[in-house]
């Protein structure tokens, strides 16, 4: 197949990587200009193609120097030009900041194409505002989470250091579901999944991202670490999966949040799957694990950081994620103060108004149906 990744970041670099491995033609667009990882394109463009360390190829997945080999895959297309790289492609994935789908959507959508499968990882139901600028007939998904963690650590290379088993999508219409996994099947391994582990629509996704739960938890947690730090201890930086979420006090957040997100689920008539389970799910063959062993486990490979608490895994996630479900638990009568609690504080901390910055279902269009006729939107269109 056609691939067009839009996203020249670490996801979107590991995944048009990996497409090309699988053996798919790959075209790569970058639509920020000198924002971030113009050096990592520039040497991209230079080498027609894209080297990858892909740490899972050595059984384990870590950071550390150890690292398996460099190797290179070319990619067909690598450019800034959008009608370029997305007329006549199979599926296009785009690897952006929900923060900026909207704008991005007024720029793009009118190149996509009827039967074009279109995936949006993550969402956050962002698929509804590609397709009101769309005059054609793609099929829109949403992912929870990317297919890998990687990072881009020199210009032109990009590191994996660990892949999902399996990942779920949405679409939208849900109408459109058989139609689109028989695309999305052939991408990736992980997306191989049973009918009955893909999401019903657009918002079980949006809800089912992980970092709605462990970003904000983690990194509000994480706050006061990282003053302690700054002030006493300026060239350490703790840990967000290490240390935060090592803490009681992150776990009690993430068990009362994930308690509001379920049932949040249960009133949309989705399955109310515990974070944990989830991620299990996601990460692991073994599905009958202890997922907070497993979970744990992870800790002692992921990096360090993030080093401020400006940064997307609250500026993405609080607005984005913690915001929409906050939106729609109001419309379905459903009280959500954990979630409530982390947006006011993240905000105060930050001096931002996240509710007014934030995906609601009065910024999606959708403020004035009803919890029925939401329902049938996502279901039909």
């Amino acid at each position: 197949m056609i691939i067009t990744i839009i996203g020249a970041g670490n996801a979107g670099s590991a995944c048009a990587f990996m497409a090309a491995e699988a053996g798919h033609k790959v075209r790569l667009l970058k639509t920020s200009n000198r924002i971030t990882h113009d050096d990592h394109f520039e040497a991209m463009v230079r080498n027609k193609g894209i080297y990858c360390i892909d740490n899972t190829k050595k059984g384990h997945f870590t950071d550390s120097a150890d690292d398996a080999e460099k190797t290179f895959q070319p990619l067909e297309l690598i450019t800034r030009d959008p009608k370029e790289a997305i007329e006549g492609a199979d599926v296009v994935m785009i690897f952006i900041q929900t923060t900026y789908h909207r704008a991005l959507a007024e720029k793009i959508a009118k190149y996509f194409q009827d039967n074009q499968l279109v995936i949006l990882i993550p969402g956050y139901a962002s698929s509804i505002f590609y397709n009101q600028y769309c005059d054609n007939n793609p099929i829109f998904s949403e992912g929870e989470s990317t297919p890998n963690d990687a990072r881009v650590v020199e210009p032109g290379t990009v590191k994996v250091l660990f892949k999902n088993v399996r990942n779920s999508l949405s679409f939208f219409p849900a109408t459109r579901t058989t139609e689109g996994m028989a695309i999305a099947s052939r991408l990736f391994p992980a997306y191989n999944i049973e009918m009955s582990s893909v999401r019903k629509h657009i918002f079980e996704s949006a809800l089912h991202n992980p970092n709605i739960i462990v970003h904000t938890v983690g990194q509000y947690v994480m706050y006061p670490m990282l003053e302690y730090c700054a002030k006493h201890h300026p060239d350490e930086v703790p840990y967000m999966y290490r240390d935060a979420l090592s803490t009681e006090m992150a776990w009690q957040m993430i068990e009362k949040l994930d308690a509001e997100k379920m049932a949040v689920l249960s009133a949309l008539g989705c399955e109310p799957i515990p974070y944990l389970e989830a991620c299990l799910f996601r990460n692991e063959q073994d599905v009958n694990q202890d997922p907070r062993e497993v979970f744990e486990s992870y800790k002692i490979s992921s990096p360090s950081g993030p080093d401020s608490f400006d940064n997307r895994y609250i500026t993405e996630d609080v607005p984005m994620g913690l915001v929409l479900l906050s939106s729609l638990g109001d419309k379905l009568g459903i009280n959500t103060p954990e979630c409530d609690r982390l947006i006011e504080m993240s905000g105060g901390i930050l001096a931002r108004d996240f509710y007014k910055e934030g995906r609601t279902l009065a910024s999606l269009g959708l403020g004035e149906l009803t919890s029925e006729e939401l329902l049938h939107f996502v279901e039909r269109k």
